[in-house]
């Protein structure tokens, strides 16, 4: 529901809507959440969290660790924070960056056995001369295996790769990016 909710832009009270009908024509006794905060708070404890770090609406800098106090950008001297308006007391960023933090990510994927056993089959596949239908079998990963014997002599150790074909940037929905 989560992956339905963010794929097509649903609000939380549309979200709500589509559950309260679902439960309506589930049997009694269902443990389907009743509402997305209740939803939401389920998933809290699987340590899939963000961390919310502000940033310059220009994309000019964040405002973390020493520059957490700042009140405009240093490069474009655009505010930091929206004017307040009525009684708020509180300071509202112009932007927010969702920082996901990779390691529970990977944590979470050696807990299953089935999962882990997917992480770890670089080291124990057998590759097919001739054929490239895997990243290890290229020539950036025997090279990277030449140079980093320690780091790839643990099956464990992670080697990430970045695809953003498709990712759209500025929200132009009209030409995916693609890299």
């Amino acid at each position: 529901m989560f992956t339905i909710k963010s794929n097509h832009g649903l609000s939380e009270a549309g979200y709500d809507k589509i559950i309260e009908w679902a439960r309506s024509i589930l049997p009694k006794g269902n443990r389907l959440k009743e509402n997305f905060y209740a939803a939401k708070s389920m998933m809290k404890p699987l340590g899939l969290g963000y961390q919310k770090i502000d940033m310059c609406p220009n994309f000019c800098m964040l405002y973390y660790l020493e520059n957490a106090k700042m009140t405009e950008c240093m490069t474009c001297r655009h505010s930091h924070y929206k004017p307040r308006t009525g009684r708020g007391k509180t300071l509202v960023a112009y932007k927010k960056l969702r920082y996901f933090t990779i390691t529970s990510r990977l944590q979470r994927l050696f807990i299953s056995p089935r999962t882990a056993e997917h992480m770890t089959w670089h080291q124990s596949h057998d590759a097919i001369d001739g054929a490239m239908v895997h990243p290890s079998y290229g020539a950036a990963w025997k090279h990277f295996k030449s140079v980093h014997l320690h780091f790839l002599a643990e099956s464990r150790n992670v080697c990430l790769g970045l695809c953003t074909n498709g990712f759209n940037t500025f929200r132009s929905f009209t030409a995916p990016y693609s890299c």
